[in-house]
């Protein structure tokens, strides 16, 4: 059944009791679209068409009409009108003054449907012969030809062998998981297993994840030219069921990863298991402080920053926030800053150049004639360059928060955790930001749970625990917050511990704690209020520290 305005280029298709917005094609393309195509438009439809009457296509009917859109208007010749603010208006019905800073509706829905296009690809496509293709920084997809020969299908990026030898960013095939069960009704385990985790891995945009179809197994793992290989296996017993997983670097021949984990065979439990365990090892593999990063950073030791590839770069930003010291944030500085005159295409170069420079003007390490106006604008330049990120999302709002925007920053973090709720990589820092906007529920409860359920956790989240604590006046717990900072050399680790012992009348050991502040920071009296300020965004609460610091021997201007 299709309902349709003569007029209009819009049909609207009802299947399986849904109505769907399809853009109707012209029937005789022009020359000029027919010579950009790779394919025949009627096999392009072909192709997503079968896509959207896979079982396997897991998209909600705002991702199905997202993905029917780009692909007819890409064939229409219209792709120069796939922009944000036209989809948003006219597929999601949002006003002619609809903003794509502050709703981020279309990034959203693009991104679930890139995961649930990978998805598909990698669960029911692998025979199909056309692959399209929405890639990130855009809303215009791809068509390229799907090789049905027994090689990787790649997860976050299509890499030819050849290509991959000399690729500048790490990548990861993961091979189906060994199905030691004895029984090969469960194969299907094993191959689900490194689909999901393949998935998860391709979140982290630092590194291009690929996956063995189930007969890729007959190639060797050298004719891939990966460097890192996930292989695992499945066993179990009469009451559990046991997952292991290893992370190979090929270049050693070591292993750089291991997990073991068993579980009750109840399948009430089972899947809220391998969603927690799969979200673990990806942030334990894949994450800016994870095993790869760590195997990469050591083969930097020498090289010049002029000379660093891109991800090289950004894993010298790795290092710096790993390990804050002067010496790293300006090796880190220069290597960005070349990367940025190199690729000034890549997001993830302008989001941690910001960060860098709005912690020097924060934390007042060097003299710079850069100031927060200039960081935002850099910052705003790694979001539109990469909408989908979180990363991005998050140091955005923490420049906005810095300079006094709280509504704007509450929106970006907001945005942040919409794209991805369970990341465990981020969701610390969610509520870390949150909590130093006054989210004072919210906040903790979410550093709460992610600590729990991960180890490699951003330590300075203790900070903002610490204030929560400190503005209730729970002065013994607040200290003991600050004990678990590691912010060796900077001054706020002094400056919160001096702050608690002040109130808690140990005047002594807060005297030791402001003579390390000083150390750190000797103009502190006068420049004190200023830098607790970009952090604290309560006057009250912004007195009350004053007034701990000030029993301890700091008087604050």
């Amino acid at each position: 059944m299709t309902k349709y305005n003569k007029n209009s280029q819009i049909s609207v298709i009802l299947k399986s009791g849904v109505y769907v917005m399809v853009q109707k094609i012209p029937s005789n393309p022009s020359p000029t679209h027919a010579m950009h195509l790779p394919f025949p438009a009627e096999k392009i439809m072909q192709q997503l068409k079968r896509i959207m009457d896979s079982d396997e296509f897991h998209a909600t009917e705002s991702q199905r009409k997202l993905l029917d859109y780009v692909v007819c208007k890409t064939i229409a010749g219209e792709s120069d009108q796939i922009k944000g603010y036209t989809i948003a208006t006219q597929l999601f019905c949002r006003k002619e003054d609809f903003d794509l800073n502050t709703d981020p509706i279309v990034s959203i829905h693009a991104n679930k449907l890139r995961r649930a296009m990978e998805r598909y690809y990698l669960v029911a496509g692998q025979k199909d012969p056309i692959r399209i293709d929405i890639p990130k920084g855009t809303y215009v997809p791809v068509f390229s030809k799907f090789s049905t020969e027994n090689t990787p299908v790649a997860v976050h990026e299509r890499i030819t062998p050849e290509a991959t030898m000399e690729y500048p960013w790490p990548t990861v095939l993961v091979k189906p998981f060994k199905n030691l069960t004895g029984d090969a009704g469960n194969d299907h385990f094993g191959i689900g297993l490194a689909t999901e985790l393949s998935i998860a891995l391709s979140r982290y945009q630092d590194i291009r994840v690929m996956m063995y179809g189930p007969e890729g197994e007959s190639r060797r793992v050298s004719d891939n030219h990966a460097r890192f290989i996930m292989e695992g296996s499945v066993r179990r017993d009469d009451t559990k069921i046991y997952v292991h997983i290893q992370l190979i670097d090929s270049a050693s021949n070591i292993q750089i990863f291991g997990e073991s984990s068993g579980i009750e065979s109840d399948p009430s439990q089972v899947m809220a298991f391998l969603d927690e365990m799969i979200e673990k090892i990806a942030t334990a593999v894949a994450g800016e402080h994870g095993a790869i990063s760590r195997v990469m950073s050591e083969d930097l030791m020498s090289k010049p920053p002029i000379e660093l590839t891109t991800y090289e770069a950004i894993l010298k930003y790795y290092e710096y926030d790993r390990v804050l010291t002067p010496e790293t944030y300006l090796a880190a500085l220069e290597a960005l800053t070349h990367a940025s005159e190199k690729e000034p295409d890549c997001g993830q170069v302008w989001t941690k150049l910001s960060r860098l420079h709005a912690d020097n003007i924060v934390q007042e390490y060097f003299d710079t004639d850069i100031t927060l106006d200039h960081v935002l604008a850099f910052a705003t330049k790694g979001v539109l360059l990469n909408p989908d990120n979180q990363r991005a999302r998050m140091i955005l709002a923490a420049i906005r928060m810095f300079r006094d925007e709280i509504p704007a920053a509450l929106a970006e973090v907001e945005k942040a955790l919409a794209l991805n709720p369970g990341s465990l990589f981020f969701l610390d820092v969610i509520g870390y930001i949150l909590t130093l906007l006054g989210e004072w529920e919210r906040g903790p409860m979410l550093i709460k749970k992610a600590m729990s359920l991960n180890p490699y956790y951003h330590n300075y989240v203790h900070y903002s625990l610490w204030l929560d604590l400190y503005r209730k006046k729970e002065y013994e717990k607040a200290y003991h917050e600050s004990m678990q900072l590691a912010f060796h050399g900077n001054f706020w680790e002094p400056l919160v511990r001096g702050a608690a012992l002040g109130q808690l009348g140990r005047i002594e050991e807060g005297k030791r704690a402001a003579d390390d502040l000083l150390m750190y920071k000797a103009d502190f009296r006068k420049k004190g209020r200023k830098l607790i300020k970009y952090f604290i965004k309560f006057d009250d609460i912004v007195e009350h520290v004053i007034d701990g610091l000030n029993k301890v021997g700091i008087n604050v201007d």
